[in-house]
């Protein structure tokens, strides 16, 4: 049951921006293939010594860098099977450091990985507890709006409305999560000494965040209450003369374009994140070099489909969108530009 601010609401308001779930182009990695639940847990024995027996971490754990010192070991309950299984990739190619890590992850092959992911994203993370209510309002302002005058993007625009984070763009959830690990990783990001995000994205976030920042975004965090999500097969549709079916989806879609835009695109060619340097709705000054780099609607459509390397554009900017849903939202932005 979700313990909650003291002075806030009961529940945490749905934003109406859905996060649009873009990322850099990444190798497939054992992220990328479905995992064994039941094996998964059967292989987390050995995880649970330091991460708990449920993956709800330890938040003082013996530092072996630092004798003598305690550290928060993150819980591992809730998080998707993709954050998880890049991380887990990064600790063996040496991308993400840590001693004894490095020296679990190097035990494991692509298959423990992918079943080790699949096991903690069906385990309901903890919940959310009592924080201070002004802090946490604070904090609920950078994480949902940033700040343009210092350049911070929104957190949701990569780890969505509601923190649950990205799979498919291997983003974190950051719902119930320990509060020390929270602070100690975006600490590692400012400093540099994490560094295995993609193109500096947290890194370039983490340096413009004030220690009062910090705090104030992990207590937001912390009053949210976590959930682990399973997706169930969809039922197959009746079936429906085609004709009738394209003539169906051409409308809706097309109907849809802003809607879609908002669900999956906004937060990051919205006005809310100028540091993903994205073309932002409305400008034509963005789109119409991009326009002419590609040649014409029918290119960036193309372009948004398979992503731009080396940018934050991922596939269908991470989204499940089809091609025509795709092509319904570019013509709405390029509308919104007057081109």
């Amino acid at each position: 049951m979700k313990k909650n601010i003291n002075t806030i609401a009961n529940t945490v308001a749905n934003t109406v921006i859905a996060v649009a779930a873009l990322t850099v182009s990444i190798s497939a990695t054992a992220g990328d293939a479905a995992g064994d639940a039941a094996a998964g847990k059967a292989r987390a024995a050995v995880c649970g010594a330091c991460h708990g027996a449920n993956g709800e971490g330890n938040p003082a754990f013996p530092d072996p860098m630092n004798p003598g010192k305690m550290k928060a070991v993150p819980a591992l309950a809730g998080q998707n099977a993709g954050y998880f299984s890049k991380q887990i990739q990064d600790f063996k190619s040496g991308s993400r450091k840590d001693v004894l890590m490095t020296g679990q992850a190097m035990a494991l092959n692509d298959s423990d990985i992918a079943n080790l992911g699949a096991h903690y994203s069906t385990i309901a993370s903890p919940d959310g507890v009592s924080v201070d209510a002004d802090l946490a309002a604070k904090g609920k302002k950078l994480f949902q709006a940033g700040d343009a005058e210092r350049k911070l993007t929104a957190c949701m625009a990569c780890h969505g409305p509601k923190a649950a984070g990205n799979g498919p763009a291997k983003w974190p959830g950051l719902t119930g999560q320990l509060n020390g690990y929270t602070v100690a990783q975006l600490n590692a990001f400012r400093s540099g000494a994490r560094s295995n995000d993609p193109s500096k994205m947290m890194r370039d976030v983490a340096k413009r965040l004030t220690d009062g920042d910090i705090d104030a975004v992990t207590a937001y965090l912390q009053s949210i209450d976590g959930v682990a999500i399973v997706t169930a097969p969809k039922a197959a549709p009746a079936p429906v003369a085609e004709a009738v079916v394209a003539a169906t989806v051409a409308s809706s879609v097309a109907a849809d374009g802003a809607a879609l835009f908002q669900a999956s695109c906004f937060a990051c060619h919205g006005p809310a994140a100028p540091a993903l340097k994205a073309p932002q709705i409305a400008v034509k000054a963005d789109w119409e070099p991009r326009l002419a780099k590609v040649g014409d609607r029918d290119g960036l459509v193309k372009s948004a489909m398979v992503g731009i390397a080396g940018t934050a554009m991922a596939a269908k900017g991470g989204s499940s969108l089809t091609e025509a849903e795709i092509g319904a939202v570019v013509d709405y932005m390029l509308a919104q530009a007057g081109l």
